[in-house]
C-alpha cells in the first residue's frame, strides 16, 4: 500500500484486449447507491469512502482522492472490504480504485474487471470522462485509463523504450488524450539513469513518445509527472540517490519542464537569473494553462528564506521567469503545496506549525480558508493530492486519520473527506 505520489501495477495484456472487459465493467463495480442528497448549505464536511448504505468503510483505510474539476466525480483507493459486493481482494494492504458519482451516488470499483490485485493513485481528466489509475496484474505496474460512460479501460503504458515494461502516476490531459506517466524498467537501468522515465502516450494515434531529459550524469531517474490540460507540457522531477546535482551536493532532486511540441527542457527550480536551487525540489505542479509551475523546496538560494524554515512553497511563471515564496499560515514560513488551481491563482497547501492543517490560499488577494477543521472548527491535520481541488476551489477532498472531522467516526481508519467551502 502507497500513500504517496508514487505508483504501481498489474496484466500483460494489450490495451485492445483490456478494453474486451468492458462489459463486465459497470455490472462488477458499478453497484448503486441511492442518490447524494442536497446535504445542506454553506461550508460542510463529509466522507466519501462510505458503504452502499452509508455506513462507514471498515477493513482498510482510504488514500489518495482526486476530484473532477465540477466537482460530481470523486475517485480514491481504499483498502476497506464492505464498499461493494464482491470485493475479493485480499485483506488492508491490497487496495482497489473507486469511483464516485455524487450526483447519482452510484459507486464503482474500477478495477474489477483486472481481478485481484492493488490499484491506487487515481487522476480524474478535466472533462470528467477518463479516469486514469495505476494497477498491478502479474506483479507488474501498469497505467490504465477508464472511459467513464462506457466503461472501456484501456492500458496507457505501451511502447516504451526496450526494457521499459511498467508504468505508474499518470496524469492526463483535459480530454483523456494525453496520459503523462513514470515508465518503469524491467530490466537492469541503463548506464545513467535510475528509477525510471516520463513518457507522454497519446491515445488517438496510438503511439508513446519520452518526456523527460536524457541525464548529464549517472544515478539520475524521473518520478511525479503532472501535465497541462492541452497535453503540450509536462513538469517532472529528476532526482538522484547520492545527491551532486547542478546545485551542489545537497542537491538531490530537481524539477523540469517539457515543452513537447518545442522540445524544450527547462530547469524550473532555480533563482530568477537561472541559477540553480542548492538543495533538493520535490513535487512539482502545473496549472491546467501550462504558465504556473509549483513546487516544494528546502532550498534556500531560490528567494531570500528565513533560516528557521524547513521547506517553501515556490511559484514559477514559466512565460515572464518570475518566482516567489509562498508562505504558509499566519505568517509560518512551513508548507507544502498539494494542488494548484487551472490558472495557477488558488493553490491547496498543507501548513505546519501554530496554523496545521489544509488551507485554500488565494495568490492574489492572499487569503487562506481552513478546509479541515475539526468538528470543534479548528484545524487539523490533514493532505491532498494533486487532484484535490474542484476548478473553482469550492469544493476539496483529502485524507485524514483523525476521528473529529465528522460525527460518528469509529472505524479507526484513515478516510477520504470532502470539504464544501462555501
Amino acid at each position: 500500500m502507497r500513500t504517496g505520489r508514487g505508483g504501481s501495477g498489474r496484466r500483460t495484456a494489450s490495451g485492445a484486449a483490456v478494453a474486451a472487459v468492458l462489459a463486465g465493467a459497470l455490472a462488477a463495480g458499478g453497484t448503486g447507491t441511492p442518490a447524494v442528497a442536497a446535504g445542506g448549505h454553506g461550508p460542510r464536511t463529509e466522507r466519501v469512502n462510505t458503504a452502499p448504505d452509508g455506513s462507514e468503510a471498515v477493513g482498510g483505510g482510504s488514500y489518495n482522492a482526486a476530484i473532477s474539476p465540477d466537482g460530481r466525480y470523486v475517485a480514491f483507493d481504499s483498502g476497506a472490504d464492505n464498499l461493494l459486493p464482491g470485493d475479493d481482494n485480499p485483506g488492508p494492504i491490497v487496495h482497489d480504485v473507486f469511483l464516485r458519482d455524487r450526483r447519482t451516488g452510484t459507486l464503482r470499483r474500477l478495477n474489477a474487471p483486472l481481478g485481484p490485485g492493488n490499484a491506487d493513485f487515481a487522476t480524474i481528466s478535466a472533462d470528467s470522462r477518463h479516469v486514469a489509475f495505476n494497477a498491478e496484474t502479474n506483479g507488474t505496474y501498469h497505467v490504465y485509463v477508464y472511459e467513464v460512460r462506457t466503461g472501456r479501460l484501456e492500458r496507457a503504458d505501451l511502447d516504451m523504450d526496450a526494457g521499459f515494461t511498467g508504468g505508474e502516476t499518470p496524469s492526463l490531459s483535459a480530454d483523456g488524450r494525453y496520459v503523462a506517466f513514470l515508465g518503469r524498467q524491467g530490466t537492469v537501468p541503463p548506464p545513467n539513469e535510475d528509477l525510471g522515465r516520463i513518457y507522454v502516450r497519446d491515445r488517438k494515434t496510438g503511439t508513446t513518445r519520452r518526456a523527460s531529459r536524457i541525464p548529464a550524469k549517472e544515478g539520475r531517474g524521473y518520478d511525479s509527472p503532472r501535465i497541462s490540460a492541452d497535453g503540450g507540457k509536462v513538469a517532472y522531477r529528476e532526482r538522484s540517490r547520492r545527491g551532486g546535482g547542478p546545485g551542489g551536493e545537497r542537491d538531490w532532486a530537481d524539477i523540469h519542464l517539457a515543452d513537447l511540441r518545442t522540445g524544450e527542457q527547462r530547469q524550473i527550480d532555480t533563482t530568477a537569473d537561472g541559477l540553480p536551487a542548492t538543495s533538493g525540489s520535490t513535487d512539482p505542479l502545473i496549472s491546467a494553462d501550462g504558465r504556473t509551475v509549483v513546487f516544494n523546496s528546502a532550498a534556500k538560494n531560490i528567494v531570500p528564506v528565513p533560516d528557521e524554515a524547513r521547506s517553501y512553497v515556490f511559484v514559477r511563471d514559466v512565460r515572464s521567469g518570475a518566482i516567489r515564496r509562498v508562505d504558509g499560515i499566519d505568517g509560518n514560513q512551513y508548507a507544502e503545496a498539494d494542488a494548484i488551481g487551472p490558472d495557477g491563482r488558488l493553490l491547496l497547501l498543507h501548513s505546519a506549525g501554530v496554523e496545521y492543517g489544509l488551507y485554500v490560499k488565494d495568490l492574489k488577494t492572499g487569503k487562506d480558508t481552513l478546509v479541515s477543521p475539526g468538528t470543534d472548527g479548528r484545524p487539523r491535520a490533514a493532505t491532498a493530492g494533486p487532484d484535490g481541488m474542484t476548478a473553482d476551489g469550492r469544493a476539496v477532498v483529502f485524507e485524514s486519520h483523525l476521528a473529529d472531522l465528522v460525527g460518528g467516526d469509529t472505524n479507526h481508519e484513515s478516510d477520504v473527506f470532502l470539504r464544501h467551502v462555501r
